[in-house]
């Protein structure tokens, strides 16, 4: 047996947890539902819950050639890599690889209200409920941009990422992530339709009316994304100057992934709407829903031309909630390290980190499975277990440090000269990988040689470049 290190006495408890965390990941205990088959299409909506390739809901999608992106006010697509906590839909031909990463923001835009203890906000009247600790029953919101859910302050401008449920008071959205926005940005409102008028929606049950003027309405129950010309508090009429369905079903979808706060009462003539999307719940599966609304993950198939739900499981295990990250990849491994970061997500790693004996001394790239746990709002997650496995997939997310040195003239690679490295290595670009825009553009880079991190995979042979990571810029002193 190897040997194991415990940074404290008390890591024997945390990496007997892991070890337990890791089979259920491993040998797909309540990890997933049935797939869609090999060739099969299909779509998985839910939140990011970490990296290996990316994790949605405690499933992991393979997203090498995934083109991941985000939707502005004129429809116009722009590359986005996701992040932790964040709503995000997967649409994939094949089970289990992402073809494209959809990242889908609920709102954006100034908060209107918050309650004294930070956990209730509205923004732009829409009603938002901060989650502050993870358990069997949710898990923790991401905050970013904010040390703790007391910092944020009726007039700053927010983009919230969730799922629609509802509560005593109406539709509320549970907050997956909230992140600090920084001017300029586009106003946005998703949420169900529950009510329309002579050119007005009303979403989410709020007093807030959306002014779609001449463009095309959606009918009560349907779920929209709206962008605004305006902000305005919850009385206000906002106006839209594009709507569009928030829950498109691409033709040829064969399953819908979804999940989902619901309860028995929202079955009506044994149909649940499930963000959006009406579906059909059979009566052996009504009566798996619990009383109130909590959790699930639901997957439903066409059937006669209706979506029918075929399998439904409450999120109650460590990686569906309790606040667990998975981040798989390769990284220059410093034993010694307070931190490390894979994916765009950042975790601690401190005395109780339990250090598995088949990590190698420091100063080597290695290949590193690591678990960890959200904090409350605004903390950094905590690493509880850090292996470092002999086998390493081929196309394990390798992040390196160095300088940009050519760019090919055709645009389409250039290379990269790694820390501790002789010879250049040439990255290729692909329809996803996201480059820095100026003033840290890939010229700028070669000619300033700055130090960079890249993240990149091996496929087919060619080192796919994801992304470049220029350093933060410096904060400029107070006068």
């Amino acid at each position: 047996m190897k040997n194991i290190f415990f940074r404290h006495p008390q890591g024997l408890r945390a990496w007997a947890l892991a070890l337990a965390t890791s089979c259920l990941l491993a040998c797909g205990g309540g990890t997933s539902l049935s797939g869609v088959g090999s060739g099969g299409s299909g779509i998985a909506e839910g939140s990011v819950s970490g990296f290996g390739s990316v994790i949605v809901n405690g499933v992991e999608y393979d997203d090498s050639n995934a083109v991941s992106q985000t939707e502005d006010a004129v429809g116009q697509k722009a590359l986005s890599a996701p992040k932790l906590g964040q709503r995000v839909r997967v649409i994939q031909t094949k089970d289990g690889v992402a073809d494209t990463i959809e990242v889908l923001p609920q709102l954006r835009g100034p908060v209107t209200s918050v309650s004294k203890d930070g956990l209730s906000l509205q923004v732009m009247g829409q009603r938002v409920q901060v989650v502050s600790v993870s358990n069997s029953s949710g898990t923790a919101t991401v905050l970013d941009g904010y040390d703790g859910i007391g910092s944020i302050s009726a007039g700053a401008a927010l983009e919230v990422h969730g799922v629609w449920s509802q509560d005593s008071k109406g539709l509320v959205l549970v907050a997956s992530r909230i992140e600090k926005v920084t001017a300029p940005y586009e106003l946005l409102i998703s949420g169900q339709v529950t009510a329309v008028g002579q050119g007005t929606l009303e979403l989410n049950g709020s007093s807030a009316r959306i002014d779609t003027g001449a463009l095309s309405s959606m009918p009560v129950g349907s779920q929209v994304t709206a962008w605004l010309d305006q902000a305005g508090s919850a009385s206000q009429t906002l106006r839209a100057t594009r709507i569009k369905d928030a829950a498109p079903v691409p033709p040829g979808t064969q399953l819908l992934r979804l999940d989902v706060m619901a309860s028995a009462s929202d079955v009506a003539g044994g149909q649940l709407r499930a963000q959006g999307r009406p579906i059909a719940i059979p009566a052996n599966l009504q009566a798996q829903l619990p009383h109130g609304p909590e959790p699930l993950l639901l997957e439903a198939t066409l059937q006669n031309g209706v979506w029918t739900a075929t399998a439904l499981r409450a999120r109650t295990t460590p990686q569906d909630l309790g606040g667990e990250i998975l981040l798989k990849g390769t990284v220059l491994w410093n034993a010694n390290a307070s931190s490390l970061t894979l994916r765009e997500a950042t975790v601690a790693i401190q005395s109780g980190t339990v250090i598995s004996g088949n990590c190698p001394p420091s100063g080597q790239m290695v290949f590193l499975e690591v678990h960890a746990l959200r904090g409350a709002p605004g903390s950094t997650p905590v690493a509880t277990a850090i292996n470092c496995p002999s086998t390493v997939p081929g196309d394990s997310v390798i992040r390196q440090v160095g300088v940009v040195q050519s760019i090919a003239t055709d645009g389409k690679s250039f290379s990269m000269m790694f820390d501790g490295q002789s010879s250049p290595t040439t990255m290729v670009l692909f329809d996803g990988s996201i480059l820095p825009p100026p003033p840290n553009d890939l010229n700028t880079l070669r000619m300033t040689q700055m130090r960079v991190e890249v993240e990149y995979q091996v496929v087919a042979g060619r080192n796919q470049l994801r992304s470049v990571i220029p350093p933060p810029p410096k904060s400029t002193p107070s006068p």
